[in-house]
Order: structure tokens, then sequence, then C-alpha cells
């Protein structure tokens, strides 16, 4: 994004609605695909809570912001938190299905929706920036080059950060989770 959202959300910080208004304008197209790809996209209605649910975290967690990352990638943090708080809500697979039973059914008896839950919860256990790398390449879109920018990385950080996560949960998961969200 070539405006600096930075000093918007040091404006958000200080109860500047405007800049609030601004930010949401300018993320909120992204926060959706995000929350689409990391739910699914039979998913759409809840993709769209799920925005709001976040632009009202990043109103109310504002004070608390520190400048030190993108904007983009705080941002995109509380989709993915938000996100995995609508999995949470459906803790049994079977409740998740009867309210949505439009779900696709995979190998191995496995829902989409429970293989993105078991490869979500298995990215929040890797180191941040490794996270970060992956959530924002394959779940919001992002080139490589852009999620350096973001993260405020060199493009050969960045590839190293996303090679490692890759590695890492090709030892924690099975092939079908990565071949299906990974294209591993």
């Amino acid at each position: 994004m070539s405006t600096d959202l930075s000093a918007y959300m040091l404006k958000v910080a200080k109860g500047d609605k405007a800049a609030f208004r601004f930010i949401a304008n300018s993320l909120g197209y992204k926060m959706h695909a995000t929350a689409i790809k990391i739910l699914g996209s039979s998913h759409s209605e809840d993709a769209e809570d799920v925005v709001q649910i976040s632009l009202i975290k990043v109103w109310q967690s504002a004070p608390n912001w520190v400048n030190k990352g993108s904007v983009e990638g705080y941002i995109h943090k509380i989709v993915f938190s938000t996100c995995i708080d609508f999995f949470r809500r459906y803790k049994s697979a079977e409740e998740f299905k009867d309210n949505y039973s439009n779900l696709e059914i995979i190998n191995n008896n496995y829902t989409t929706s429970e293989l993105r839950k078991m490869l979500l919860k298995n990215i929040q256990k890797l180191p941040q920036d490794q996270g970060e790398a992956i959530l924002l390449h394959y779940f919001s879109g992002y080139k490589q080059r852009e999620v350096s920018r973001i993260l405020k990385k060199s493009d050969k950080a960045t590839e190293s950060l996303i090679i490692r996560a890759r590695k890492k949960l090709k030892t924690i998961l099975p092939k079908n989770i990565l071949e299906e969200f990974l294209d591993v």
C-alpha cells in the first residue's frame, strides 16, 4: 500500500474517527478476502461478521498499538485471531456441519473446515514472524515481495521465513492438509 498507514493508525490511537474510516476503507477488502480464505468460501456472511468484529478490535486496541511493524500486518493478525475465535465457537465438527451443510468433504473423512482448523492451529504454534509470513502469503494472497514490505524484512529473509514455516508444518501436519491449503 503506497500510503503509510502508520500515521493514520497513530491518529486512530487518539480517537480520530476519520483516520479509522480511512484505514477501514483501505484494508476492508483485504480483511474480507483474508477471512474468506481462512473460513472458506462458503462462509461469506461469517467473513463479513469477522471483518466487523476485527474492526471493532482495531478501534479498541489502537491506543495500545506500537509502531513497530506494518499496520497491515497488525490488522491481519487481528483478522486471523477473530477467525480462530469463530472456529472455537463451533467446537465440534458435527455442530459446524449442522450450521454449514454445504462443506466439501475430502479424504480421510475430514471436512475442509476441519483441515483448515488443523492448519490454523499449527500456524499459531509457529514463531510469530513465520506464522505472519505464511498467513500473508498463502491466506491473504500477497506475493513474497509484498510480504517482505509488510513485515519490513528483506526478500531473502521473507523467503527464509516461508521455507522454515513450511518445513515445520510438513513435520507436524498430514500431507493432504499442506496440499489443500499451501500447494505443497
